[in-house]
């Protein structure tokens, strides 16, 4: 494993959901922990979803293992896993993954083993034949495999990835993965298996959990949707909108806006929230450091992105 690629904790308790305000209260001071630590790119909160999961879910991601780690040694982390445990008498199951983007899809199940050393090339046999066999089912979306971490983690962790939990039962329900399960079962010493429900949708629910009252600042919000905004409309105005203009009005327009949309979902806000995740956190609405050096950078790149379009525009014209 290198030291420098993403990693993740994901903590799950099974607390019953009509508690859901006051653990929603508890990890919001896990995520004030995370905050203070260098490297982290998103938490997400995901709520027990009906005969899907039973737990809560609390996701933190790190831009590398060692930054991780150092969020792993945290005091203030262990004793408030701590009280959890003790508070809702249910034990708090942590497990770490690698390549943390592999869970921002709609429904994931984690496995992690622990490999008995004797049958290490038989399980590694096995698990190219389980791989196989999942590419063959509909809505399969990859799959992953992350070894032991020394000092972190014993288990080898598995990646299963679905686009909806329909098509996923089919996997899990089939002859084939219960005839591959029953061959493998010889190879562990312990296995646990997570699933985790729905992908994380919301544009800015990833800097601080899911739980609406964590949301960021409207102003906040309506900035950083002007910086993407701009240019986007910008460049499909000058390149993409001539292509187009012999369409009828009504279908241009419907085209040009499902571009726009598209492009600030699952392109421009999730990285400009990754980004800008410390500003976006700050909602105290003070003249704080952070808050102001956010802001100004924020305009500074409004000047940027006007300039350039102008640049470009002049190149246009030539």
């Amino acid at each position: 494993m290198e030291e420098g690629s993403s990693a993740c904790l994901v903590l799950s308790q099974e607390v019953p959901k009509y508690l859901g305000d006051e653990y929603r209260s508890w990890h919001q001071k896990l995520v004030d922990v995370a905050l203070d630590c260098d490297g982290l790119l998103e938490v997400n909160l995901l709520e027990p979803v009906s005969n899907i999961q039973n737990e809560w879910v609390q996701i933190f991601q790190f831009d590398t293992v060692a930054h991780l780690e150092t969020f792993l040694g945290n005091n203030l982390l262990k004793d408030l896993i701590a009280f959890l445990e003790k508070k809702f008498s249910v034990e708090v199951v942590s497990q770490v993954i690698a390549g943390a983007d592999q869970l921002t899809v709609p429904v994931t199940i984690v496995i992690s083993k622990k490999v008995k050393p004797e049958f290490f090339r038989e399980y590694m046999q096995w698990q190219k034949e389980i791989d196989k066999a999942l590419k063959k089912y509909p809505g399969f979306l990859g799959a992953g495999l992350t070894k032991p971490i020394k000092g972190v983690q014993e288990e080898w962790v598995a990646i299963f990835r679905f686009d909806s939990n329909k098509h996923l039962d089919s996997w899990l329900n089939s002859d084939e993965h219960r005839r591959l399960v029953k061959r493998g079962e010889g190879f562990f010493e312990d296995v646990k298996i997570k699933r985790i429900g729905h992908g994380f949708e919301d544009w800015f629910s990833r800097a601080r959990g899911r739980a609406q009252d964590t949301a960021p600042s409207q102003w906040k919000m309506a900035m950083l949707i002007l910086l993407m905004l701009y240019p986007i409309v910008m460049v499909i105005t000058m390149w993409l909108l001539p292509l187009v203009e012999s369409w009828p009005f009504a279908t241009t327009n419907f085209f040009i806006n499902l571009l726009i949309v598209a492009s600030l979902t699952w392109v421009a806000m999730p990285l400009i929230t990754r980004a800008f995740n410390i500003w976006l956190s700050d909602k105290s609405g003070q003249l704080t450091k952070i808050n102001t050096i956010g802001t100004l950078i924020i305009i500074v790149l409004y000047g940027v992105s006007i300039m350039l379009v102008a640049w470009l525009s002049s190149l246009n014209l030539k």
